[in-house]
């Protein structure tokens, strides 16, 4: 579990970091909040796509979409808590990369900074939230699996196969 948080707290941080610095490089190292709180919906929908089962894995799809919905909200919500109470004053080396101006700032009003911190909390979260054991054996699939020995109510030579394993409770409730 451990060795999934890291992988999800890695995957959090690029996506962030990456949009976070994209947005630098367009001049808004320190957006305003109308442009922040989409930012981080963004950043929320992208590592609900990718963190823990990703959309393109089996049967993901559902899953995928129902984590990049709530990621989006989180994201921005995140975005409040880190624009309100994060406010330590940092300064980046980023000389050449960003604008000078948008290098320092405040923890969470910088792109960057902010950003990269709330993926990487909703990646962390999602990835270990996943359990790859879930998807592996017949549970999952609704169908049921076999036991070692003969199944209830089959006679000592036989076993009941699917068709009469569900015949079998609507002969009973006749």
């Amino acid at each position: 579990m451990l060795g999934r948080l890291l992988i999800g707290l890695v995957k959090g941080l690029l996506i962030g970091a990456l949009l976070g610095f994209g947005l630098a490089k367009l001049g808004l190292g320190a957006p305003i909040g109308l442009i922040a709180y989409p930012a981080a919906a963004l950043c929320g929908v992208l590592v609900g796509l990718v963190a823990g089962k990703p959309i393109w894995a089996k049967d993901a799809k559902i899953e995928a979409g129902m984590k990049a919905f709530v990621g989006a909200i989180l994201g921005a919500g995140l975005m409040f808590a880190a624009r309100k109470w994060l406010t330590m004053e940092v300064a980046l080396p980023l000389q050449g990369l960003v604008e000078a101006k948008a290098a320092s700032g405040a923890l969470g009003m910088l792109a960057i900074t902010s950003l990269a911190m709330i993926t990487a909390v909703l990646g962390g979260f999602y990835e270990a939230d996943n359990d790859p054991s879930e998807s592996d054996g017949g549970a999952s699939t609704g169908k049921r699996v076999a036991a070692d020995g003969p199944r209830v109510g089959a006679s000592a030579g036989e076993e009941l196969g699917d068709e009469e394993l569900e015949a079998e409770p609507k002969k009973a409730k006749k």
